[in-house]
């Protein structure tokens, strides 16, 4: 049993404050709650998230500093952290995992582009009603007080026929406003056409193709590319989670990741990442995607990322 955990269960409980108000008010997750109170302190995926959490969650409840943290000192050290690395192959391929992947991820897809759509024909069906407002009472009743006429009123615009208009109609108009513009052009405007100069036809041609190298430029800087040696892999939430990433080159990376949060990796031939909810994490690589790696707000420790040779994509093994 935890002295610490128990401590800080029953002081949480004598204050009348329940998990969720706690999850509230400093962003500690219920999962990681019940993981303090109960003493998994050593379950965490560093001793920086350990020392970090219960330092929050007893400032919050009240409790002395300096007496929980010489507690926590009793029963978690760093040393509990330092392990030897053991890779497990994985045999199932990547696309498998995925596709096989009963966490639920793609429910939450899949409630996701309903909802969207959802919006997007409300929206849709909100500007379209625009287009047929009633008339006042007072026109109504003016336009009846006023002789019957036969020439048909311009009805109201539809959506629909702009995609039937008379070709002829159009073909019309184009060359009725054409005759317009040719009857109101002047000599002076005939002129003015006339009057561009070689020193401006000049300065035309310096400014396009200023133009043209700034955009070559900008190609150029999208296009460049990594150092020799190094790989770049994105991880990607969408929801809160905490996360400890350790790369090859000697980055190492502890962060709290908000909804849709975005962090770049960069190694040499793999990364391990700890995370605390590993339903709502993804790797992206190479234009390829891994999810699935395990169930909503349950942890996942010791995930070695690497690249598989066999198709461009990344591989993952569990170390223990």
């Amino acid at each position: 049993m935890s002295k610490l955990g128990e401590l800080l269960r029953k002081t949480r409980e004598e204050r009348g404050i329940s998990p969720d108000k706690v999850t509230e008010d400093i962003r500690l997750s219920a999962d990681i709650i019940e993981q303090l109170e109960d003493g998994g302190f050593t379950d965490l995926p560093s001793y920086n998230h350990a020392k970090n959490f219960v330092k929050n969650y007893a400032r919050y409840l009240g409790l002395d500093i300096e007496e929980i943290q010489t507690m926590l000192a009793e029963e978690c050290t760093k040393e509990n952290f330092t392990h030897e690395p053991i890779t497990v192959a994985t045999e199932e391929p990547l696309e498998d995992i995925v596709k096989n992947d009963s966490s639920g991820v793609s429910k939450f897809f899949l409630i996701g582009v309903l909802f969207i759509l959802i919006i997007a024909i409300g929206g849709y069906l909100i500007a379209t009603s625009g287009n047929h407002k009633t008339k006042p009472a007072d026109e109504k009743t003016s336009e009846q007080v006023q002789p019957q006429q036969e020439t048909p009123q311009a009805a109201e615009p539809d959506d629909n026929e702009f995609n039937t208009v008379d070709k002829k109609i159009v073909e019309e108009t184009i060359s009725s406003v054409n005759e317009e513009d040719q009857a109101a052009q002047t000599e002076d405007g005939v002129a003015a056409d006339k009057a561009l100069t070689d020193n401006d036809k000049e300065k035309d041609k310096t400014a396009q193709t200023a133009a043209d190298e700034k955009s070559t430029d900008k190609k150029e800087e999208k296009a460049a590319v990594l150092p020799k040696g190094m790989k770049k892999a994105v991880l990607n939430f969408s929801d809160v989670c905490w996360v400890h990433m350790k790369s090859d080159t000697g980055e190492e990376m502890d962060f709290i990741a908000d909804k849709a949060t975005h962090k770049e990796v960069l190694f040499k031939d793999y990364f391990i990442l700890d995370i605390g909810n590993a339903a709502v994490t993804s790797v992206s690589y190479n234009g390829r995607t891994i999810a699935g790696l395990g169930g909503y707000k349950q942890p996942a420790k010791g995930l070695k990322f690497e690249p598989n040779p066999e198709n461009g994509s990344l591989k993952y093994s569990t170390l223990k």
